[in-house]
């Protein structure tokens, strides 16, 4: 693999942020703020889209991101070391669905590098050598069956309401798998679902969890953006472009909401790296 560009940053990270191996791919090091200033864990998101915004084909067997990045190795390898970095990974039943049997663990994503994301982890102080996973379900409609499930080593944490719980209570829950239940809020568009923030408070207050990683779909994504709770978004941009008919619905970065200029979310680019032709990005939301 070939390592990534650094073109831009707007504050320049130690290469030491970094073990050797892992920066020298990267282009450079790595810093993101250990917890956010509200008490909430800082959050981080991790999306490829088109350049023309698609982030999903919206087609069996062509839902991930893997189609989108053409399976790019420098994107895959960014998304293990994000993964090494978060003391979780959070994401839907659409996305556990749509990508079965994916496990969001750093080696599962890029396996050569296991050992450097282990190191890194290492070196950040985490204390379990795997990012939990935690899936939020107002249905608790969940595959137990999924590899997520079944990984020694990975914790997972299922959040759901007192509907899915008693839907959960009747199968067989992994041993490693907690359920918590958390009752659905309405939004300001009548939809009722797990409140983000309930999560987030549920993750900092029972699990001293200071970094999340979001790695969910578009819908879930826009309530994490309306309760302003993303704090940097990873984007990468690949160089194809997948088009939209009226017949053909194919997912933007964020679907179900949409802000005025009033309440527009802008972001303030960070870094800027260059992997062959894909551009990653790196925007701090405000």
């Amino acid at each position: 693999m070939e390592p990534i560009i650094t073109l831009y940053e707007r504050q320049t990270a130690p290469v030491e942020t970094l073990p050797p191996d892992l920066a020298q791919l990267y282009g450079g090091g790595l810093s993101i703020p250990a917890s956010a200033e509200n008490g909430l864990p800082y959050v981080i998101a991790n999306f490829v889209e088109t350049l023309d915004g698609v982030v999903s084909y919206n087609a069996p067997g062509q839902n991930g991101g893997g189609v989108i990045s053409g399976e790019n190795e420098q994107d895959q390898m960014v998304m293990g070391l994000l993964r090494a970095q978060a003391d979780v990974v959070i994401f839907g039943t659409s996305s556990l669905r749509h990508d079965a049997n994916h496990v969001h663990t750093p080696s599962f994503i890029y396996p050569a590098l296991a050992a450097e994301y282990d190191a890194l982890r290492t070196q950040l102080g985490k204390r379990e050598r795997l990012p939990m996973s935690v899936i939020m379900t107002a249905s608790g409609q969940v595959d137990l069956r999924d590899r997520t499930f079944h990984v020694p080593g990975l914790r997972t944490l299922i959040v759901t309401s007192a509907r899915g719980y008693d839907h959960l209570s009747r199968q067989n829950v992994p041993p490693e798998t907690e359920v918590h239940v958390l009752e659905p809020a309405e939004n300001d568009n009548g939809y009722r679902g797990i409140s983000p923030r309930a999560v987030l408070e549920l993750l900092a207050r029972e699990y001293d969890i200071r970094l999340a990683l979001y790695e969910g779909g578009p819908t879930l994504l826009a309530s994490f953006l309306a309760e302003q709770l993303l704090d940097e978004l990873f984007l990468t941009l690949a160089p194809q472009i997948a088009g939209r008919t009226p017949d053909l619905s194919r997912l933007g970065l964020v679907e179900g909401r949409a802000f005025l200029p009033s309440n527009a979310i802008w972001a303030t680019l960070l870094s800027t790296k260059l992997a062959g032709s894909h551009l990653l990005l790196r925007y701090q939301l405000k």
